[in-house]
C-alpha cells in the first residue's frame, strides 16, 4: 500500500484485473461454444478475435462486446451471430426476387465468385439488360424501398427513365405556364418564365424533378402576392400607390380613399389608414363605383403605359394621382357603376390581358401602351354582356379628356371613336348623364 496517497502499487491492480479478465474470457468462450463457433485466435477482451460458425463463415468478434450485455449485439441467445447464417432466408428470398425481376426486365445474369458488402452472403451477378447496358447487381436491389420489386434493375435504364419523365414534366410546366425553353443539357433545362425570369430545371434527382412545378417562379409568386394584398387592400378603400411586393412585414407606399398618403405594412392591414377614425372602417367607405382608362410616359419606368383602374365617386383624386405619374390622358371614364361591379370589371379586363399575353410593366395594373387597344376592347365585351346596357361612339374635345388634370398648352381635337374609346350607357342602371369622360 502506498503510504503517501493510500491507493494500491499499480501491480496490485493488475493482478487482480487478470484474475476478472480470465473469467470473462472464459464467459466468451462458453458463448461461442453454444454458438457453435470457432476462435482461431484469441486477441484478449477488447481486441478482436476471428471466429469461424459451423457453416463455415468467417467474421470478427470482440469479447468484451458479448460478455457486457445480456443481449449480444441485440440478438436473443438462440439467434445466430454470424450474419450469414442469420440471413440466409432472406439472401433466399432475395435470391427469388432478383431472377423474377431480372426474367421480366429481360435481363441476362451471370453469377460471380464475389459477396457483396453487407456481409449477408449477396452474391454478385453481372448483368445485361435489354438495351445492352452492363451492370453489376445482387439480390438487395431487387427490391425497393417498400419491399416492392423495382420497375427496373438495370441503373442506366431507370436513370433514362428519370431523365425522360423530368424533361416530360418541364414540356408540361411550359405549356401550362406559357414559358419557354432556352436552352437544353443532357439532364436540365433553362426556360424563361412567361415574364422573363431565368430559372434551370434538373432532372437528375428526385429533389431536382420534385421542383419542376407550376409554381416555380419566384418573382411571379411575389406578383401574384403582390395583387392578393393590393385586392385586400381595395376592400378597406385603400389604393396601393407601391410598384411592387416587398415584404409581410415592411411598409408599402398607399393612400386611402381620403387622400391621406402612408404607409400600409400587410400584416396590420385591418387598422387601415392611420389618419382616418377607426370607426370609417365600419362600412362608411365609399364603394368603387368609377371604371377608368389612362395612358402616358409613366415616370416610374420610363414606358408609354395605359393603365385600367377603379376608383370611387368622380375618381379625382386618383386621375390627379395617376397624372402626376405621367399617366395624363384618359381613354375612359364611368361613373355611378353599381355596387361590386367595377370590380368585377377591372378583374376581367386584367384576366384578360393576361390570357393575351400582356405582362405588366409595374405591379398589377400597369401595361404597355401597345395594349391600350386590347384594354378597350376587353371592358366592351364585358359590358356586351350585361343586360341594359349599350355602347355609343363620342368625339370629346382635348379639354374635356384632360379635365381632372389641366389642359395642354395646344389644344386638339381627339376622335375617341368606337374602335379607341367606347363610353357606356345604361338608362336601366344609372343616369345617361353621369357617364361621360
Amino acid at each position: 500500500m502506498d503510504r503517501t496517497s493510500g491507493q494500491p502499487p499499480p501491480w496490485d491492480i493488475s493482478s487482480k484485473a487478470t484474475v476478472h479478465i480470465a473469467a470473462l474470457m472464459d464467459l466468451f468462450r462458453q458463448a461461442c461454444q453454444r454458438q457453435e463457433l470457432v476462435p482461431s485466435a484469441e486477441r484478449g477482451l477488447a481486441d478482436w478475435t476471428d471466429v469461424r460458425c459451423r457453416e463455415g463463415h468467417e467474421f470478427s468478434l470482440r469479447a468484451l462486446d458479448v460478455v457486457s450485455a445480456s443481449r449480444p449485439f441485440g440478438l436473443e441467445p438462440d439467434e445466430p451471430w454470424c450474419k450469414k447464417c442469420s440471413s440466409a432466408e432472406w439472401v433466399a428470398e432475395c435470391m427469388t426476387a432478383l431472377k423474377s425481376v431480372a426474367m421480366s426486365q429481360g435481363i441476362e445474369l451471370t453469377a460471380t465468385d464475389e459477396q457483396d458488402e453487407s456481409g449477408e452472403g449477396h452474391v454478385v451477378f453481372s448483368a445485361r439488360c435489354s438495351e445492352g447496358h452492363s451492370f453489376q447487381t445482387t439480390g438487395r436491389r431487387a427490391r425497393g424501398r417498400h419491399g416492392d420489386p423495382v420497375r427496373r434493375l438495370c441503373p442506366d435504364c431507370r436513370r433514362a427513365a428519370h431523365f425522360a419523365e423530368g424533361f416530360a414534366r418541364v414540356e408540361e410546366v411550359v405549356r401550362e405556364t406559357r414559358s419557354t425553353i432556352t436552352k437544353r443539357f443532357r439532364n436540365a433545362a433553362e426556360i424563361r418564365c412567361r415574364r422573363g425570369h431565368p430559372h434551370t430545371f434538373y432532372v437528375d434527382s428526385p429533389d431536382g424533378r420534385q421542383a419542376i412545378r407550376p409554381s416555380f417562379c419566384g418573382p411571379c409568386a411575389k406578383l401574384v402576392t403582390f395583387r392578393e394584398f393590393s385586392e385586400a387592400a381595395k376592400d378597406l378603400g385603400i389604393t396601393v400607390l407601391e410598384s411592387h411586393w416587398i415584404a409581410k412585414s415592411r411598409s408599402h407606399r398607399a393612400v386611402c380613399f381620403a387622400g391621406h398618403e402612408f404607409g400600409l405594412v400587410p400584416n396590420k392591414m385591418k387598422r387601415g389608414c392611420p389618419e382616418c377614425p377607426r370607426g370609417m372602417y365600419g362600412g362608411a367607405i365609399p364603394p368603387h363605383d368609377v371604371y377608368y382608362v389612362v395612358s402616358g410616359l409613366d415616370t416610374a419606368t420610363g414606358k408609354e403605359t395605359v393603365k385600367p383602374g377603379i376608383s370611387s365617386r368622380v375618381g379625382y383624386n386618383r386621375l390627379r394621382q395617376h397624372a402626376e405619374d405621367g399617366l395624363t390622358l384618359q381613354h375612359l371614364r364611368i361613373l355611378g357603376l353599381p355596387v361590386g361591379m367595377a370590380r368585377v370589371l377591372e378583374r376581367y379586363v386584367l384576366d384578360g390581358l393576361d390570357g393575351k399575353g400582356w405582362l405588366s410593366t409595374r405591379g398589377v395594373e400597369y401595361f404597355p401602351a401597345d395594349a391600350l387597344q386590347d384594354v378597350m376592347d376587353l371592358a366592351g365585351e364585358w359590358f356586351t354582356d350585361q343586360p341594359g346596357l349599350t355602347t355609343r361612339p363620342i368625339v370629346a374635345e382635348i379639354d374635356e379628356a384632360y379635365s381632372t388634370v389641366g389642359a395642354p398648352e395646344v389644344p386638339e381635337v381627339v376622335d375617341l371613336d368606337v374602335e379607341v374609346a367606347v363610353v357606356f350607357d345604361s338608362r336601366d342602371v344609372t343616369p345617361i348623364a353621369e357617364l361621360t369622360i
